[in-house]
């Protein structure tokens, strides 16, 4: 027998109209399984030794994702974790609010240890609308979890019938049916009628501890270069104890004078800075001058290269939590060389 736990935190898969107004979440895990059964989803055939898949479930949180914090985050790691210890579970199901998916995912990409998947999973529609895309992506997550090429995967999205690798992901629309993808690189696989099928094997990096107190307390903030930015919103991330900041540029990377000299500023007080992409696509470039990447990374910013800046945030947030500044940005640099 095949056991999967499905781990429920909320999001639009769960949400549905509150007397309060609007769509908020509310349904369980055990809800969401029982709805597969309701679309008549409930088959997932036999395993290798000819025996069923077993569902499990289990609420962490019913909420939507985009009120998340860190320590939000922490408990879903430390609960995939928990899960994960036990012998007779083959794979953990995560349903998430698709709008900080992203951000969840980069934390069990960064530090899940364990060959059996970490699927995670959601919907565009909730499940009080008639074409409500939940169950079929509860469904091939499932089925996706169950299966022995999913082992050493790592942690994975699947949505919208594609399977995606967690690090590099990014939700790319508001309200597409499948809205997520990679900054440079395609689909891992499918889920088919037959069962999900992967095209590559995913990169999966060293695991990083899991989430201390630390990393709950970090302050790691974002600010977005654009016509006429000046330095005010760097200095107001330094005045409220930022311990990172994420820059991002126009173009491949470029923030502008007055935000390059800040970033200036920021490293000498020991605060790490990332330098991003304001960008839907494409890595950090360092081309440019005069205010451009090949300043900023002269004042001291580390390139991000294609790995989003949500994602970074986290990567960043998890390292600065356990290092100095100075092994922090050395560890940055080389988790990003090493991802691409």
């Amino acid at each position: 027998m095949t056991r999967i736990v499905v781990l429920a935190t909320g999001g639009t898969i769960s949400s549905r109209p509150s007397s309060e107004g609007g769509s908020r979440a509310k349904d369980s895990a055990a809800d969401l399984i029982r709805g597969l059964e309701l679309h008549g989803l409930d088959d997932f055939g036999v395993d290798a030794d000819g025996a069923g898949i077993e569902l499990e479930s289990e609420d962490i949180a019913v909420q939507n994702s985009f009120n998340f914090s860190f320590a939000d985050l922490s408990r879903i790691a430390h609960a995939v974790a928990r899960i994960l210890r036990r012998e007779d579970v083959d794979g953990v199901v995560v349903t998430h609010g698709t709008d900080t998916m992203e951000e969840t995912l980069a934390l069990l990409g960064f530090t899940h240890d364990d060959p059996r998947p970490v699927v995670l999973t959601g919907a565009q529609r909730s499940p009080d609308q008639f074409d409500s895309d939940g169950p079929r992506n509860l469904h091939d997550a499932v089925s996706t979890a169950a299966s022995p090429a999913s082992r050493g995967q790592g942690t994975l999205l699947v949505f919208g019938g594609e399977i995606h690798s967690a690090l590099g992901l990014r939700k790319n629309h508001t309200v597409a049916p499948q809205p997520f993808g990679h900054r440079s690189t395609g689909t891992l696989g499918a889920v088919l009628e037959s069962g999900p099928r992967y095209f590559a094997q995913a990169l999966t990096p060293d695991p990083l501890p899991l989430p201390s107190a630390e990393f709950e307390e970090q302050r790691v903030d974002m600010v977005l270069g654009y016509p006429g930015a000046d330095a005010a919103l760097m200095h107001a991330a330094l005045e409220t104890g930022a311990n990172g900041v994420i820059l991002l540029g126009a173009g491949a990377g470029n923030p502008g004078v007055p935000l390059t000299e800040a970033i200036a500023q920021a490293t000498a007080q020991g605060v790490l800075v990332g330098l991003g992409t304001r960008t839907g696509a494409g890595p950090v470039a360092v081309i440019y001058g005069g205010g451009g990447a090949v300043d900023a990374v002269a004042a001291g910013a580390v390139p991000l290269e294609d790995l989003p800046a949500t994602q970074a945030r986290i990567l960043m947030a998890l390292l600065l939590s356990t290092h100095s500044y100075s092994q922090a940005k050395q560890k940055l640099q080389a988790r990003l060389n090493a991802q691409n």
